[in-house]
Parts: C-alpha cells; structure tokens; sequence
C-alpha cells in the first residue's frame, strides 16, 4: 500500500498486487463507519490494474487499517468455511 495523496480529511492509497474485487470489499468495509464519508476504489490504468483507494473523512490512516483487519479476518473465516463444507 502506498500513499499517493495526502489531504486534510482525504487520502488516495495505491494497492499495488491486490484485485479490485479486494479493494472494493476495502470500500464497502470504510463505508460502515461514521468517521467515513466517502470511499471508492478506481484502477490506475486500464493495462497496469492496480486499484486506487480514495477515501474522505476523519482519522482516515486508522480506519483504513481497521478496515484491512476486518476483511482480512473475514476472509480467513470464509476460507475456514469452505475448508469444512
């Protein structure tokens, strides 16, 4: 992750190696919290792929982190599940 804007109340993070199906779950994820007003997730380029973060709000650098925690957590507990299925 690398931080390509750096604004009051907004933040645009560049996610290097990651798909946009990750990224937007990111978004879905900063969109639960109050502190958030805005979150999306755009490619860079059409031939490069890498998804770009925007998001606008309050104490955005620990909201993004909280965010990866959880749908990294939910991520293993879908793995989990389908292990058992």
């Amino acid at each position: 992750m690398k931080i390509l804007e750096e604004d009051r109340g907004s933040l645009k993070l560049l996610l290097e190696g990651v798909d946009m199906g990750v990224a937007q779950a990111l978004a879905e994820k900063l969109l639960e919290n109050k502190d958030v007003t805005f979150a999306s997730a755009v490619y860079d380029h059409p031939t490069k792929r890498n998804p770009i973060l925007h998001v606008k709000g309050k104490n955005l650098k620990k909201e993004v982190a909280n965010a990866v925690k959880a749908v990294k957590e939910e991520g293993h507990a879908f793995e989990e599940a389908l292990r058992k299925a």
